[in-house]
Order: structure tokens, then sequence, then C-alpha cells
């Protein structure tokens, strides 16, 4: 085959952006990225901007992980067996009290070949896992503390669940993590809860900056410690009146997770939090998703799929210094921390509930092209509470 040698000229930076303004003509606004909710704003074409430091990974196998309450130990049982089954690789066992029945909650279950994540309400429940627990399970599982100079877990999902906008989750698990080092040393593997957004590059772009974050406290604690990140589907813009469109939704959301670098996948079923619980079939369904991103689309070994994506390393850039810098802020007044916190996820829960309520935010089958077809009879049950605030359900919000 005969070498083809195809003359092209390099373009200058001032070329290129004035040939994509010429081409796009009214849509220029797709050459920056703008959100009301993140309060970010930044140009999409800048290449001779500041870049994002790079943070060399190695590859790494993620793990499919099923998440259930300790609460009732026989239906958390059948679910986690069903879930090992159908190709769960890890589980992550929360809410776990001193009533626990721990021989009828890990009956069948292997500890030892899978990943087993649990944590308690109290030392006084750890306690007691350690005396009632067989011996082989109290070997091989990891034990997440959530308080005391043991703490190795620290919640952002609560944050995501409740309205906060990117760049405040960070910051207030950040925050969270940095007055504990302040005491504390971390001796151990930290556990960092991720709740997944809807807005498929800003997500990737989140992990990309915590890892950027967290590298940076470590740093300025003179720490070095290794990390696991636990990405965790959530509720606000999921339905139970067009179930279907969450299958869709919680495919964007565990892959943008699975490219941003998280180690642990947990795709929750979406009706989790109806009165009549998760259903068979949406159990299944979050299963199957993580099964065809691992297996049918060939993700399940990853080193740094998107490196130097430009419009994702500047969204990273971007989170990383609004983070930092309302981390600083957090932590130069701590008493008034929380009172600064709360402000900050009242203003964007604000945001959020009005641009759902204008329309302004369109979510298929919740406020725009609402189902035709018999709808489910599940409903919205009791919504859980975090930081002084209610989970923000959009489907439930009053139209």
């Amino acid at each position: 085959m005969s070498k083809v040698s195809i003359p092209f000229e390099p373009s200058s930076l001032n070329a290129w952006q004035a040939q994509l303004q010429k081409e796009l003509r009214e849509n220029l606004s797709l050459l920056a990225f703008n959100s009301e909710i993140e309060g970010l704003h930044l140009s999409l074409t800048d290449l001779e901007g500041e870049q994002l430091q790079t943070i060399q990974k190695t590859a790494f196998n993620w793990k499919r992980m099923a998440n259930v309450s300790a609460q009732n130990e026989r239906q958390a049982n059948a679910y986690l067996l069903a879930a090992l089954m159908q190709g769960a690789d890890a589980i992550y066992i929360e809410n776990a009290n001193t009533t626990t029945n721990w021989s009828e909650l890990l009956s069948d279950i292997e500890t030892a070949y899978i990943d087993c994540l649990i944590s308690f309400t109290s030392l006084k429940a750890q306690a007691h896992f350690f005396d009632t627990a067989e011996t082989k399970h109290q070997s091989s599982c990891t034990i997440l503390n959530l308080s005391g100079a043991e703490r190795n877990l620290f919640n952002a999902f609560s944050f995501q669940q409740i309205g906060a906008n990117c760049a405040t989750e960070l910051a207030g698990v950040l925050f969270e993590l940095h007055q504990h080092l302040e005491q504390n040393n971390m001796s151990q593997t930290c556990y960092i809860e991720l709740g997944i957004g809807s807005d498929f590059l800003l997500e990737i772009a989140k992990i990309k900056a915590f890892t950027a974050l967290l590298a940076k406290l470590q740093e300025i604690h003179a720490v070095q410690f290794d990390f696991q990140i636990i990405s965790k589907t959530g509720f606000c813009n999921k339905s139970l009146q067009d179930p279907y469109t969450n299958l869709l939704r919680q495919a964007t959301e565990a892959l943008s997770a699975v490219l941003g670098g998280a180690h642990y996948i947990c795709i929750q079923p979406y009706d989790t939090l109806s009165e009549q619980g998760s259903s068979t079939f949406s159990q299944r369904m979050a299963l199957n998703i993580a099964n065809l991103i691992s297996e049918e689309a060939q993700l399940s070994t990853l080193h740094s799929p998107i490196a130097g994506a430009y419009a994702v390393e500047q969204l990273a850039l971007a989170l990383t210094k609004k983070s930092w810098q309302l981390l600083c802020d957090l932590d130069a007044d701590q008493q008034q921390s929380r009172v600064l916190l709360e402000k900050e996820i009242e203003q964007t829960r604000k945001i959020r509930t009005e641009r759902f309520l204008t329309g302004k935010d369109t979510l298929i089958g919740i406020n725009a092209y609402e189902n035709p077809f018999d709808q489910p009879k599940a409903t919205w049950g009791a919504l859980p509470e975090a930081h002084g605030f209610t989970y923000l359900v959009l489907e439930k919000l009053p139209n």
C-alpha cells in the first residue's frame, strides 16, 4: 500500500475558535459551560488557560456493590444472596446495631471471597458484632467507623441527596476529614461515599476533583493513606410513575462514576425509598446495569480512560478551586461552619426546585412527557434526613 502524505497545516488557536463560532452560529452557548446550580461558568475553548495537575493512577478493578440495611436480617440476607448470584462482588451493610442477628444476616455468605463492608450505629453495635458473629466473618469483613479516633468512613452522599451542588458536597466531606486529621492519624484505608448526579461530564469531573483535593489535604497534614471511593446512585431524579426512565438515568450515572475512577459502584434500586420498598425487578435491573458496563462494555478494568479530556479536566479544575475555597471558608470559622454549609445547601436546593417546577430542567416522565400507560402503584415513603434537611426527591414536590 502506497504511503499518502496529506499536507494538513496546523491551525492557530484563534483560527480554530473563529471556525467554531462560525459553524455554531446561534449556538455559541455550546462553547461554554454554564450552570446556575453549580455556580460554574467556564470556556471550553480556552486551551491556553490553567490545566489540571495530572495524578498518576494504576489500573484497578472496580466492584459492583449491593447495599442493604441491617434492620431486617432475613430480608437483607435474601437480597444479598440474590445479588451475589446476579453479579455483585461487594456488599455494604449499613445501620448495624446492638441487636443485629449476624448468624441470620450473613448466613451462607462467604465473606472471605468478596468485599464485605459494614458500618455500625455505635461502638456498642460494633462490639456486638465481634461478640456474636462467626470468627470467619469477623476476620474477613471491613469495619467502617463513623466516629471516634478510628473513623474511616466519610459520607458525602448525604450532602448530594439533600440538594447540595458538587462543590458543597466535596467541601463538606473534606472538611469533616480535615477536622479528623487535625486530631487523629489516619492509619487505615479511608472510605468516602460520593453521590452520583445526572450531569454526565460533571460527575466524572467531580471524582477527579475529589482525588486532587484529597491529595492536597494529605500534603497539608503531612500524611499518606489509601482511600476507596464508594459511588452511589440516589433518588432526586428518579420516578416511581415512569420506572423505565430510571434505567437510563442509572446507566449514565454509573458510567460516569466508573470513568471518574470510583472503586465501588453501588446502583441502588430506584424504588428503595418507596412505601413498598424495592421490587425484585428494580433490584435485578440495578445489578444488570453494572454487569453491562463491566462485561459487555468491557470496562471492568480501567487505567485513566479519559486522561487529557479537555472539557472534563477543565470542569475538574473549576470544581477543585471552588471546593477548596469553600473548604477554607469553613475552616476559617469552624464555629459557624454548619451555618455556612446549611446556607450553601439551602440556596442550591432552592435553585434546583425552582428550575424543576418552572420547567427549566426537564425530567422525562416526571415534569415532561408523562407516562401514558398504566402507572405502578408505588408511592414515595417518608424520606430520610441529613444535616437538617430532608432528601430532595423532585417527583415528590407538589406540582
